[in-house]
């Protein structure tokens, strides 16, 4: 069975939230590592209680899978992030002038940024 990582993370998080020890009832620790078989309709974990030492063996089905399952996409090989980006000029124009008046230096534009919050916020203070 072929399945995204997104899905498999999904499954995992549920299988913790619900899985405890059942000697112990302390909460047991899953992860990628534990899976052992997958299947179709099932997926077979070997997992090991931190506190107590015991090996569980757990069978999860994976009816309504298809629920949780992350769309397919149409990938694009040759686009990458700031292809996809939309922005106005407006905001570029602002970006540029502000990186021009800090230096190129993004460290003194934050600094600029969060010392003009902060006095914003000390003037809605007063008032």
């Amino acid at each position: 069975m072929e399945m995204d990582p997104h899905t498999l993370q999904q499954i995992l998080t549920r299988i913790h939230q619900q899985m405890r020890c059942p000697q112990c009832g302390q909460r047991v620790p899953v992860d990628l590592a534990a899976i052992k078989v997958v299947s179709e309709s099932a997926m077979l974990l070997q997992l090991k209680c931190d506190a107590c030492n015991a090996y569980i063996v757990l069978q999860a089905s994976l009816k309504g899978i298809e629920k949780i399952s992350a769309p397919p996409y149409e990938e694009n090989a040759f686009a990458n992030a700031s292809s996809t980006l939309e922005v106005d000029e407006i905001t570029v124009r602002q970006v540029r002038n502000a990186l021009q008046e800090s230096d190129g230096s993004f460290e003194k534009l934050f600094q600029r940024i969060e010392q003009a919050t902060e006095s914003s916020d000390a003037g809605t203070q007063i008032a």
